[in-house]
């Protein structure tokens, strides 16, 4: 993603570590850039940029909240650093917002529903809900705090037949 969005200055590397020149030392010289790649200080910031850009200017606004969700109508496109996805209950407005997004430019590739997003696991219900979990993460957190022996549990005393109920202001 980040080589897509416009080189802001003029740049240069030296010549990677294989690569022989005709004439002189490869340290005598340089490659110019001419376009961003990743590792560069800047190169999240110049693509973020960009892409922010060319999704308003197919009618999406950013989110006042999150700076990494964005709507048009009832799609939400969400970033994570070069990696979007869209959430619509019509698949024909993700679609065109795909298309969309194509059209202004953009290198982007189309995987389908997804099974995970950014270590979140996404499993859509036979009642068409959407269910979200962090499996992997749970079990990380057990692991590294050292409670994945189960004899650590305790049993919790409470009456299973007792209904509790939220305190009222008299």
């Amino acid at each position: 993603a980040y080589p897509q969005a416009p080189i802001e200055q003029d740049m240069f590397m030296e010549l990677p570590q294989g690569i022989k020149t005709v004439h002189g030392s490869s340290k005598d010289h340089v490659l110019q850039l001419l376009s961003n790649i990743y590792g560069q200080k800047q190169a999240g910031r110049v693509w973020n940029s960009y892409l922010v850009d060319k999704l308003e200017e197919i009618g999406f606004k950013p989110s006042l909240v999150d700076d990494c969700v964005f709507y048009r109508d009832n799609v939400i496109f969400i970033v994570y650093v070069d990696d979007g996805i869209f959430i619509c209950p019509e698949d024909d407005k993700i679609s065109q917002a795909i298309s969309d997004i194509k059209n202004v430019g953009l290198d982007i590739e189309d995987q389908g529903n997804p099974a995970d997003y950014v270590r979140v696991n996404i499993r859509r219900q036979k009642d068409g809900t959407i269910e979200l979990t962090q499996r992997a993460l749970t079990d990380q957190i057990i692991q590294d705090c050292g409670l994945n022996d189960t004899s650590y549990t305790k049993p919790v005393p409470a009456k299973v037949s007792l209904h509790l109920h939220a305190f009222k202001d008299s």
